[in-house]
């Protein structure tokens, strides 16, 4: 698949009063001190430095698109988080506290309500190896653990700066020893780790745009023994050791191949390239993991199939992505080259 740019949404046709009044040149320099034109000729001049053959304002078709707006099954209203299972199906969880389990094709098997939401509603969500689903319950600083038909397992943590306590939390995910990750944001924007046992074991982070800062992680993957972190306010995904050493950044803010406007969703394919879904940039980009050099990209902004209006996250099924396209209330599902 080729790479490209995304659509400027805010570009603009120039004003034609000047030509209406017969003052072309004003017209001419109307259009030359419009911000939105500046931004998609600079977009197209990179395209072509770039030497990329880029299909600017084609659209591409997703594989197929799941789901509506509405509170039925299947339905949904601006899902925002999206999780898949050891056994192939994924649960998805949206801005009415509902929690939905599906199977690989996108059929609903069952799902249910969070206990309490009127504060907020989770943000993230992580399965574990025997298929729980563990829920960072956002809004009230705390981490659910269900089975998979919904039946609540255990919760632990409690608001606060301490250690071990959270403050906003946003993701987890397991390291091969079952060492637990948690990212939060809010005053805290840090990792913690604790074992298997929820015993606390370390922790770091601090609000910031230094080179180890976060500001508002919001997913994390483990790829052997890195901790890759969508570091979203910061425009970039920052990696660390297991032990919280900094290793790298990758990317910065912006709208080319390779860069990023608040990344949220972070997967990985199953060569262990990411996969990161860009809130801002309203696509999916595949991203080699070392270098963070661009692979592929999918998405622009709109409404229509193959469109995306403020993405959060997704997850690969095999050799699929699918995308929960928040703002359309609906997951679309697309190959990488096609």
């Amino acid at each position: 698949m080729t790479l490209r740019p995304i659509a400027n949404r805010y570009a603009q046709p120039p004003s034609n009063r000047a030509a209406r009044s017969g003052r072309a040149q004003a017209g001419w320099m109307t259009f030359l001190n419009n911000r939105g034109w500046r931004m998609s000729l600079l977009v197209l001049l990179s395209c072509v430095i770039a030497g990329m053959n880029l299909s600017c304002g084609k659209t591409d078709q997703p594989e197929t698109v799941w789901g509506r707006g509405g509170r039925g099954p299947g339905e949904m209203i601006y899902p925002r988080a999206i999780a898949k299972s050891p056994d192939g199906t994924f649960f998805v969880v949206d801005r009415s506290a509902r929690v939905q389990h599906f199977d690989a094709n996108g059929q609903f098997l069952n799902g249910w309500v969070m206990a309490e939401w009127s504060q907020g509603k989770p943000v993230g969500l992580t399965v574990d190896a025997d298929g729980n689903l563990w829920v960072p319950d956002t809004h009230y600083h705390r981490i659910i653990i269900f089975t998979p038909d919904g039946k609540e397992i255990r919760r632990f943590g409690t608001r606060g700066t301490g250690a071990g306590e959270f403050d906003l939390p946003t993701d987890i995910a397991f390291d091969r020893d079952g060492n637990i990750y948690i990212s939060e944001y809010g005053d805290n924007n840090r990792v913690q780790v604790f074992d298997r046992n929820f015993k606390y074991l370390r922790g770091w982070g601090k609000i910031g745009d230094g080179p180890s800062d976060l500001a508002r992680p919001q997913s994390m993957v483990i790829v052997d023994d890195e901790l890759y972190v969508t570091d979203s306010c910061n425009h970039r995904i920052s990696v660390f050791g297991l032990d919280g050493s900094y290793r790298r950044t990758l990317g910065h803010t912006g709208g080319n191949p390779g860069e990023y406007r608040f990344p949220y969703g972070l997967e990985i394919d199953q060569q262990n390239n990411l996969i990161v879904t860009e809130f801002g940039n309203n696509r999916v980009q595949k991203l080699d993991r070392l270098t963070g050099a661009p692979l592929a990209s999918w998405g622009q902004a709109g409404r229509l199939p193959g469109e995306l209006t403020y993405p959060w996250a997704s997850i690969t099924l095999g050799d699929r992505v699918v995308v929960v396209d928040a703002g359309n209330n609906r997951m679309q599902v697309f190959r990488f080259g096609k």
